[in-house]
């Protein structure tokens, strides 16, 4: 295992200071996207690359799948020579598109759970924009699950639609070893991503406020609020990145054509992001009560609301509805368990948060019973959270 010392003289960051040294010019802005798997950091980037000269996705992922995954013959710790090498892939696709541009904008995304905390520690050096994705977990975990659903019953991309199938082999699903470019179980890779994304979010927080000089921007999106209220999400996206342009979310399959992927783009795990022409609106049929998974998987999802609710109630999440907004539209229905969170951090008390969920939900078919356990942990989360801000 190297050192820290021994890491930080390591001659196989060549790429990566030339990356560096391109982001630090004055000719290439770098938006970076980091997000769980099924976090909807595939629809940012489709929809960032609008504002972008060259989207890169997943090219640290692509360069490992390629190189045969965590358990390759021929490694370095940390993933060095994975990091380096597609730092070197970068680097070639933007001096490609600087021989023609004096200046260009780069939006490159991964996912949350590649980095090392010592890697990701040098990789926040290089992009000047960070957006963080997030999503509810109870929906982020079908998602997932479907996904591992079909690549564990070789579906092809046609089994992770069909919710009953995924649901029935939930109990083998949910433990089984996933392939070398994950290295877990579908619950451990799952929640080693979500830990990760927060302590990648808190070291990025770290080092814009230990450092003056760093004028980094940082926004967080959640994937349900895209699609509950896209303009305004979209809008407060840019102004919080300090990016001056426009984007047209209702023609999204122009933009494809800019986005530069290693691996084929039709695979189950990104064929529906890449083909949607639009943000598609939430619907009813969406809605993911605990109860329907396996005790496993509950335990799991639980353990991901406390992740969830710090990243979506922080000061850089780009929307959050008022209480009167919740009361006037449908996001009660479509997903009783972010409306009830949402409330409750407004109301700070869960005896009103119950009294109010209670009026609006009367003439609305909303089964609340069937979150019950979530929102014992949202009550701790956020009571919790605000007691302890009291006391200090």
């Amino acid at each position: 295992m190297l050192s820290t010392q021994q890491l930080e003289n390591c001659s196989s960051f060549s790429k990566e200071l030339e990356l560096k040294q391109l982001a630090k010019s004055d000719r290439v802005s770098i938006i970076y996207i980091h997000g769980t798997a099924r976090s909807g950091s595939t629809i940012a980037e489709i929809v960032l690359s609008q504002v972008a000269d060259l989207t890169i996705h997943q090219p640290f992922r692509g360069v490992l799948q390629q190189a045969g995954g965590r358990f390759r013959a021929t490694k370095l710790d940390f993933d060095v020579d994975i990091y380096d090498s597609a730092c070197g892939l970068i680097v070639k696709q933007i001096n490609q598109y600087l021989q023609n541009n004096q200046k260009i904008v780069v939006v490159i995304k991964e996912l949350a759970g590649f980095f090392q905390p010592c890697i990701w520690q040098r990789w926040l050096e290089i992009p000047d924009k960070f957006l963080f994705t997030i999503r509810e977990p109870h929906i982020q975990y079908m998602s997932w699950l479907s996904a591992m659903t079909d690549k564990v019953f070789q579906g092809k991309g046609k089994l992770q639609e069909n919710r009953d199938f995924v649901i029935s082999k939930a109990q083998i699903t949910e433990t089984s070893v996933l392939s070398a470019e994950w290295e877990g179980t579908t619950i451990s890779c799952n929640q080693f991503a979500w830990n990760a994304l927060v302590d990648n979010f808190y070291q990025v927080k770290k080092e814009i406020s230990s450092i003056s000089s760093v004028r980094k921007k940082v926004a967080i999106l959640d994937l349900v609020l895209l699609r509950y209220k896209p303009n305004i999400v979209l809008k407060n996206t840019l102004e919080k990145l300090g990016i001056k342009s426009e984007i047209n979310f209702n023609n999204l399959s122009k933009v494809e054509s800019n986005i530069w992927d290693i691996r084929d783009k039709n695979r189950p795990m990104v064929r529906k992001a890449n083909n949607s022409n639009t943000i598609n609106p939430l619907t009813t049929e969406e809605v993911v009560s605990l109860n329907i998974f396996p005790i496993k998987s509950q335990q799991h999802i639980q353990e991901l609301i406390p992740l969830y609710l710090d990243l979506l109630f922080a000061s850089d999440q780009v929307y959050l509805p008022s209480l009167t907004e919740l009361e006037t539209t449908e996001l009660i229905v479509v997903n009783p368990f972010l409306a009830y969170a949402v409330a409750l951090f407004h109301l700070k008390n869960q005896a009103q948060v119950n009294n109010w969920f209670q009026t609006i939900a009367k003439n609305k078919s909303i089964k609340i019973d069937n979150f019950q356990g979530s929102l014992t942990i949202a009550n701790k989360t956020i009571i919790g959270s605000r007691l302890q801000k009291l006391d200090s």
